[in-house]
């Protein structure tokens, strides 16, 4: 205090400084001293209430964000019990999907029995969602997680064992491997099974073999050479021979037919052509003939006609199959010919060559790019012209068949200038 009244003091003597209190001025320092630790008071209790203020701001804000962070004022994590729900209810549909319903063929090869593992993955990465989408990475509890998922799905897999060990073996599917020539059996039923497999022509056993379930699942591959007998069906889709698998296993049996895809033999096929001229000046030239082949079942009733131009007979049912043919233009001064063959009804010229066309679709088109056959390549002159097939089934035997015959009248059509009385190409 003796300080500061002795600054007070000298500062008195250099100049009258002055504080006010109401309408009247002081000059005397000890007012002076008395006015200035007022001031000093005042303003270190406003910093203190300011301090306190903004702490208590602080902490109100630091508690709002709790909740909105929880979603949920009793402090739970709403979010990530979504995540966890939908993982757990989406996981055990995968399970008995996977476990009971596994033998159901989704496309080609895949069934539902192989989702285990991709299923498994999925579900557990939905569980722990909501950490993974804050890049919140807990090692620990990732781990524990993962544990019982792991752990569930095992006990499912038991409960799926022994419920059905009191089942047998099981046919899944039956297709045509056309690169093997064979058909391909699934079977399905509980690990380590033994069953015998037989394949029935007429209800008579062809062929037969033992096998034993593998986890849940097994495969064979039979070729047709072990039991083909012919067409399961005509061309009006009535049963010729009757094809069946049937599997026997702790004294239970499951069969399934496969006719539908044993129409193997091509039986019929026919030619048709468009014939190509050149009209634009005062004559008319014929230039050659387009020419396009189809190959099916006929029997019964397919039938050759031509008139006015088009095919009007009745064409065979086109099927999937394997075979060679040589088709000849024969009436004329040469001999066409065009060789080529079918992979499952897909046409080539030779292998490796660009595809004609779809033979177990429609008719194909024995040129490509729109070409076709000249006229001095086979016509001599007006007349009747076979166009000869010759088709050798890998399955079934050889079709010779002449009954594509087409009578053709150039000479006449060109020796006219009058269009109208053209004749156009007709059946022999």
């Amino acid at each position: 205090m003796s300080g500061l009244l002795d600054k007070a003091n000298k500062a008195a003597d250099k100049y009258q400084d002055s504080v006010h209190q109401g309408d009247n001025i002081v000059n005397d320092p000890d007012a002076i001293i008395s006015a200035y630790e007022k001031g000093k008071q005042a303003s270190d209790e406003k910093t203190v209430k300011t301090q306190t203020v903004k702490t208590k701001e602080k902490k109100t804000v630091t508690t709002v964000g709790l909740l909105e962070s929880n979603n949920n004022a009793s402090g739970l994590n709403v979010t990530a019990l979504k995540f966890q729900i939908g993982a757990v209810v989406g996981f055990l549909i995968t399970m008995i999907l996977v476990f009971f319903v596994d033998t159901v063929v989704l496309f080609g090869d895949i069934t539902l029995d192989d989702f285990f593992v991709p299923g498994l993955i999925i579900w557990w990465l939905v569980f722990n969602g909501d950490d993974l989408k804050k890049q919140e990475f807990e090692w620990k509890k990732l781990g524990i997680t993962a544990g019982c998922f792991i752990v569930v799905s095992g006990m499912i897999a038991g409960v799926a064992f022994f419920s059905a060990s009191g089942s047998g073996v099981t046919i899944g599917d039956v297709q045509y491997d056309g690169d093997s020539d064979s058909i391909d059996l699934k079977l399905y039923g509980p690990k380590g099974m033994d069953y015998t497999i037989e394949v029935l022509v007429d209800g008579d056993v062809e062929y037969s073999e033992n096998g034993k379930i593998n986890i849940d699942k097994a495969t064979h591959e039979i070729s047709l050479d072990e039991f083909w007998a012919g067409n399961a069906e005509n061309m009006a889709g009535q049963g010729l021979v009757e094809y069946e698998v049937k599997v026997t296993s702790d004294n239970k049996e499951d069969s399934m037919t496969f006719n539908e895809i044993m129409n193997r033999e091509v039986d019929t096929a026919f030619v048709k052509v468009l014939e190509k001229y050149d009209n634009t000046g005062e004559d008319k030239y014929y230039q050659g003939i387009y020419v396009w082949m189809i190959a099916g079942i006929g029997n019964p009733g397919a039938s050759f006609d031509f008139e006015n131009g088009v095919f009007t007979g009745i064409t065979p049912q086109p099927i999937a199959s394997d075979w060679d043919a040589t088709v000849r233009v024969l009436g004329g001064d040469k001999i066409h010919t065009y060789t080529f063959s079918a992979d499952e009804g897909e046409g080539r010229e030779s292998p490796g060559a660009p595809i004609l066309g779809e033979f177990n679709f429609d008719w194909v088109s024995l040129h490509l790019n729109g070409e076709y056959l000249e006229k001095d390549d086979f016509y001599g002159s007006d007349g009747c012209y076979t166009f000869e097939i010759t088709l050798n089934n890998e399955y079934g035997e050889q079709l010779i068949s002449t009954d594509s015959k087409i009578r053709f009248y150039w000479d006449a059509n060109e020796a006219q200038s009058d269009t109208s009385d053209d004749v156009q190409a007709e059946a022999c």
